[in-house]
């Protein structure tokens, strides 16, 4: 009966500890999704590693700095640095012919550029013609192979040699004749006057090269009247000496034709290059009725210590207005 006693007393004890183990270990309860956990769709599963056709090491950023079509990294090396420098533009000063007045364009010279015929003289008034009747201010316009540095002086004369106006003209172009147009102004004496439009060129030597002129009649008031340029073909020709030839001996044979504008004689010259006379012979000459071409020719001894250059020039003075009407040269190299 005891022993019953204490075995019911010990499976109590076992029922109550039991209990208390149970009522200490109740679980949390457990959250249906952890922040942390990543849901992976079944049906589109990653891949364990990249492509095998694709680089691994592409960038995820690329900075282009070139243009289009070139690569930042190449440096073109076959460019010259010393590029060529392009021609000054002419002094402010310096009053520059991109005309006010358009050029003809009856004549040309091949490439569509008007250009004078063949044999044209080396200076020529288009406008105005011989004893046009002027009021100021008036236009001159025509062609002219340039000087030096592309230059031309053109002068306007009184009927007694005084100087109206004279303009320094720029002759630019890319052809041999310069097409030229500007305005002149001048103040005419008394009633009007007689007056003589010249324009010369020089070269780099300060030597003329080309003078032609042309006489007008300049008006104090009334309304401009400009004639035709006439004949604009070079008024001498030389025939000798040949440019490039032997030329010594001390004697220079020079023939060639000419249309005189008036009856004073020819004048004859050799300059050299420092502006010294060599030497010089007057050629009496005559115009023809119908100012066709007269003949001419002369010998001019010459006396130089070595071969030299020089400019023979063949010109006539005015027989109205004091002064040179018309200059026409060429440069040769002379020998003793």
């Amino acid at each position: 009966m005891r022993v019953q006693v204490i075995l019911s007393n010990l499976v109590l004890l076992g029922l109550i500890g039991c209990s208390g183990i149970l009522g200490s270990a109740t679980p949390s309860p457990v959250p249906t999704q952890s922040p942390l956990q990543v849901v992976i769709p079944t049906e589109t599963p990653l891949p364990a590693s990249p492509e095998p056709n694709l680089p691994t090491n592409i960038p995820t950023v690329q900075v282009l700095t070139s243009t289009a079509g070139v690569d930042p990294t190449f440096t073109n090396t076959s460019i010259p640095t010393d590029t060529e420098t392009p021609l000054p533009p002419p002094p402010a000063s310096t009053p520059t012919l991109y005309l006010t007045l358009p050029p003809p364009t009856a004549t040309y010279a091949g490439t569509g550029t008007p250009q004078p015929a063949v044999g044209s003289s080396m200076i020529q008034f288009l406008a105005p013609g011989p004893l046009s009747k002027l009021v100021s201010p008036f236009y001159i316009s025509g062609y002219a192979v340039p000087g030096f540095n592309s230059m031309g002086t053109v002068v306007l004369y009184g009927e007694d040699g005084r100087v109206l106006t004279t303009q320094r003209l720029a002759l630019y172009t890319a052809n041999y004749f310069a097409w030229f147009a500007w305005p002149l102004s001048f103040e005419a004496q008394g009633a009007g006057e007689l007056g003589r439009l010249t324009m010369s060129t020089q070269d780099e030597y300060g030597l003329l090269v080309a003078l032609y002129s042309v006489h007008l009649i300049l008006l104090p008031e009334g309304n401009s009247v400009v004639t035709p340029p006439g004949d604009l073909r070079e008024r001498c020709v030389i025939d000798k000496p040949v440019i490039g030839r032997f030329l010594s001996g001390g004697t220079l044979q020079v023939a060639g034709k000419i249309r005189p504008f008036n009856s004073q004689p020819l004048d004859v010259e050799l300059t050299d290059r420092n502006g010294h006379r060599i030497a010089s012979q007057l050629v009496l000459i005559a115009p023809a009725a119908d100012d066709s071409y007269v003949p001419f020719q002369v010998a001019i001894p010459y006396t130089i210590p070595g071969g030299t250059y020089a400019r023979l020039s063949v010109s006539q003075a005015d027989d109205r207005i004091r002064g040179m009407m018309y200059l026409y040269s060429i440069e040769i190299y002379l020998h003793p």
